[in-house]
């Protein structure tokens, strides 16, 4: 078990990452590829056609705001809309080529930057930090998602 020194040690270090990702949008370029486009056309570049309403609750934003920024993307020719065959009043979104090739662009353009960044390192020492921020990220996962069940369960009433 680590010391409660050593996890304010690590919080201190999450919210300054987290702080400079805010500042820096995390790469080059972020006014062509801000944070919200750059996770629309991830989730329909990974998952495909959706609805708006999956790439809101993907995104974990209202529909409102994904709807917006769906609409900007297909103004800029990122994102297509076509009818769910499914249910004609209903609408799927895809990426579209132009927005894959800006997408693949920025991940080449971000990779470079980071490979610039961290030149004094190897490849063996980033793929041990990437795994121990994997495993890191999962069990903070695992635990917020035991703390919500036991909370709960208190919540829950109980039956007579």
């Amino acid at each position: 078990m680590i010391t409660a020194a050593t996890a304010d040690d690590l919080l201190e270090l999450l919210r300054t990452i987290m702080r400079a990702g805010r500042t820096t949008r995390i790469g080059p370029d972020a006014e062509d590829m801000p944070g919200w486009k750059f996770a629309v056309l991830g989730l329909l570049a990974r998952e495909g056609e959706q609805r708006l309403g999956q790439v809101a609750a993907h995104l974990e934003v209202d529909p409102s705001v994904a709807s917006r920024q769906v609409a900007a993307l297909e103004q800029l020719g990122l994102v297509t809309r076509r009818p769910d065959p499914a249910d004609g009043r209903a609408q799927l979104l895809a990426i579209s080529p132009a927005g894959l090739d800006a997408r693949e662009g920025y991940l080449a353009q971000r990779a470079r930057w980071v490979a610039e960044a961290l030149d004094g390192w190897d490849d063996a020492e980033v793929a041990h930090l990437v795994t121990r921020m994997d495993r890191l990220v999962t069990d903070l996962h695992c635990a917020l998602a035991a703390q919500h069940r036991r909370q709960t369960r208190v919540a829950a009433p109980t039956a007579s």
